[in-house]
């Protein structure tokens, strides 16, 4: 359960790209039919009538599956959940369809929760939206680190997802464009980190060594230790741990010898791959024994949780303290964007209740933060995606025509960050990112400090 919860913490926290909102009115053609000119000869064609083009798609009505996280099942392992994401979710949709939904169709959606411990309830809801509900796409976070539940959607059922926590080697399996996520697989985040200390000398003359668990390992053999190779780095001997649920001793265990190993090869740098491996037991293990050791992190999300407990539990110093890695905008910086503001605004109108930003949450009576905020930007920003694909795709929706329009798409708007595109070969949209290293002096809890500005990481 504590390796579930940080999974979930981990989710949805990186910069994304800004945008007008599902609320924003889609951009249609004129349904009037051009004559003919007798003048020139020359006619126009009409709009394609919309017709049930495909499964979960009819001449009105597009119906989409929505899955949201059932955090009563794990009240007791985690300190936050996200209001009634129902709702919410419903607001935009409510919107949109209120403003000609997506190209003259309504959206239609079926939602369905489940408990997020081991993965059987995260394949449940691929059967049922895929085979009992027959929908479109499917929306939301289906935990599963093995993607079993993500590839059932889309390799098997051939059903749109956009998701989160997505992994690229489960994109590569899926039929092209069929899994999108509007946030940053963990492989490309891994490149747009080693770019980064790249450009800014953070590892020039450092002997570093990889650390992570066997879940994670493919992705230092096939993008960290090629580019620690391309800089020149001298390294040390690989770390992989193994992670059994929530039984963290033998990887305890394992780390010691290779903490001993690293002490005598003069490593002085470690790259912590994947989430897991940024948990305090091991972050605070390395620390205690290596203390001038430089800490590299792509388990972002993770390790700013990881750093905040240990800041509010007074340890001193602080183990977190400088680690580096790469993030988007920060959550006060996504709160006071335009393009997010605009999401806000739509759902105030329609709940008549207030969003209460990151910098103002604090605990309701029974100790749980309740990040409203953070599913009005996750949800607004996925049915914003959603539409302007769709709208690309145009009046004859199928899988065919979506492939075809997100894989020349290019620049995409996104509510959460500056710089979002998608492509062939790139369905994962966040582009903007920053060097940044971890300061347990920052506001109340400590936080990634930025190193840089926020680039566009598809130059």
């Amino acid at each position: 359960m504590v390796i579930v919860a940080t999974g979930l913490a981990a989710c949805g926290g990186s910069g994304k790209k800004a945008a007008p909102p599902a609320s924003a009115a889609p951009a249609t053609s004129s349904p009037a039919a051009s004559s003919a000119s007798s003048a020139s000869g020359a006619a126009s064609t009409a709009p394609a009538a919309l017709t049930a083009s495909f499964r979960g798609v009819t001449a009105t009505s597009i119906k989409i599956g929505v899955v949201n996280i059932n955090y009563d099942c794990i009240k007791q392992f985690v300190d936050y959940n996200f209001g009634d994401q129902q709702a919410i979710d419903q607001t935009f949709i409510d919107d949109l369809n209120a403003h000609g939904g997506i190209l003259g169709r309504k959206v239609v959606p079926v939602y369905r929760s489940y408990c997020p411990i081991g993965n059987s309830g995260a394949l449940q809801v691929c059967t049922a939206f895929t085979e009992d509900d027959k929908v479109f796409a499917v929306f939301g976070l289906l935990y599963d680190n093995t993607g079993d539940a993500d590839l059932c959607l889309t390799r098997d059922h051939q059903t749109i997802y956009l998701g989160f926590e997505i992994r690229q080697p489960w994109i590569d399996a899926s039929p092209p464009a069929l899994m999108l996520t509007r946030d940053i697989t963990a492989e490309r985040r891994a490149t747009v980190l080693l770019n980064l200390v790249r450009s800014q000398g953070t590892l020039k003359g450092k002997k570093v060594a990889t650390f992570t668990d066997s879940d994670t390992a493919s992705q230092v053999t096939a993008v960290v230790k090629p580019g620690l190779d391309a800089m020149g780095n001298a390294q040390g001997s690989p770390a992989v741990v193994t992670i059994v649920g929530s039984d963290t001793s033998a990887a305890q265990s394992q780390l010691d010898s290779f903490i001993e190993k690293w002490k005598a090869e003069g490593v002085n740098a470690v790259w912590m791959a994947g989430n897991f491996v940024t948990d305090k037991q091991f972050v605070e293990k390395i620390k205690a024994r290596m203390p001038g050791v430089l800490l590299v992190t792509d388990g972002e999300a993770s390790a700013q949780g990881a750093g905040q407990d240990e800041t509010l539990a007074k340890r001193t110093p602080n183990p977190y303290d400088g680690m580096i890695t790469a993030n988007g905008w920060t959550d006060d910086e996504v709160w006071a964007a335009p393009s997010y503001q605009q999401c806000v605004k739509t759902y105030e109108a329609a709940s008549g209740k207030q969003v209460v930003g990151p910098a103002d949450l604090k605990p309701d009576a029974n100790g749980k933060l309740v990040q409203v905020w953070e599913q009005v930007r996750d949800f607004c920003g996925d049915l914003g995606l959603f539409r302007q694909v769709a709208e690309k795709a145009g009046p004859i929706l199928t899988n065919d025509t979506w492939r075809q329009a997100a894989s020349s798409y290019g620049e995409i708007k996104v509510p959460d960050t500056p710089f979002a595109s998608l492509h062939a070969g790139k369905f994962d949209a966040s582009d903007g990112f920053r060097l940044v290293v971890f300061d347990s002096t920052l506001g109340a809890k400590g936080d990634f400090k930025p190193l840089t500005p926020v680039l566009d990481a598809s130059k």
